[in-house]
């Protein structure tokens, strides 16, 4: 029944647009015009102002979240002005409205999950992140997606639901990054003189940072060698990683030879029983 009045009332207010004159359609441009320029113009306004003293993602939703009310309030005051009826328009939006949650529904999460995000914050833009099995740096938050760049240079956009809903790592949020060597000496090594020698090496490193200060332990008894976690703080981008942990690498090296300290290979003790080899002398008959 309600449907039946919806539809009814639809028609009536189609009508009404169908009696409008040539002038009345000039006026209504107008002011979709003026409202859409209000809109941008508030966009733009809104979006340096707040970019300056919050979050940019933050500033860029609110943004398009007010622009987007503008241009509605525009439309809503334009049919008003030409003396049309928007309550039945309203219903049958409404109805139609519901209908789309139901088939976009996924796009509906993905716009409530970036409107969570921007508000709670967990990276900005620049910053080096993975989510799921994700990483690469962030480039722009919409209310669609989270735009990355990959290590590799490429261009990934990852829906908001998914970042949303998986555990998200911020690698540059706290400005400095741990990176774990293992480095493996043989049974035979003075473990205390290791571990002064590896952290005196380690210590000199281009990149390696003071504070908090380097340190290694002895972190297992392997098959060949006792192995030591060298552990050592650096900037948080993963190129920097990459090349801090090349450097150390090479002058625990250089230091391990220098000081001749061993780095064994892998061994292998076998026990035979007396009598379990026999050897044949004489070719068989």
């Amino acid at each position: 029944m309600q449907t039946v009045m919806a539809t009814e009332e639809l028609g009536a207010t189609v009508d009404q647009l169908g009696s409008l004159t040539l002038s009345d359609w000039l006026w209504a441009g107008g002011l979709l015009a003026g409202s859409i320029v209000l809109a941008v113009a508030m966009r733009r306004v809104l979006g340096s102002t707040l970019g300056r003293r919050t979050n940019p993602f933050v500033a860029r939703l609110l943004a398009r979240l007010v622009a987007g009310v503008v241009f509605i309030l525009g439309v809503v005051y334009t049919m008003a002005r030409l003396g049309v009826s928007i309550a039945p328009l309203l219903g049958a939006l409404g109805l139609i409205g519901l209908a789309l949650a139901f088939a976009f529904q996924d796009i509906l999460e993905n716009f409530i999950a970036g409107i969570l995000m921007s508000l709670r914050r967990p990276f900005n833009e620049g910053d080096q992140i993975r989510t799921g099995d994700i990483e690469g740096t962030v480039l722009d938050i919409t209310l669609r997606s989270v735009t990355l760049r990959a290590y590799n240079g490429e261009r990934i956009y990852v829906p908001n639901a998914m970042v949303w809903k998986s555990p998200i790592v911020n690698h540059t949020e706290m400005g400095s990054r741990r990176t774990t060597l293992s480095v493996g000496v043989a049974y035979t090594t003075d473990l205390d003189a290791a571990q002064r020698i590896f952290l005196d090496a380690v210590a000199g490193v281009e990149g390696v940072l003071a504070d908090p200060p380097p340190n290694a332990f002895v972190e297992e008894f392997g098959d060949s060698s006792i192995n030591f976690a060298v552990r050592f703080w650096h900037e948080p981008q993963t190129a920097v990683e990459w090349v801090v942990r090349d450097q150390v690498a090479r002058t625990l090296k250089r230091t391990m030879d220098a000081e001749g300290i061993e780095i064994p290979f892998p061994q292998r003790v076998l026990h035979i029983p007396r009598g379990a080899i026999t050897f044949q002398t004489e070719p068989p008959a």
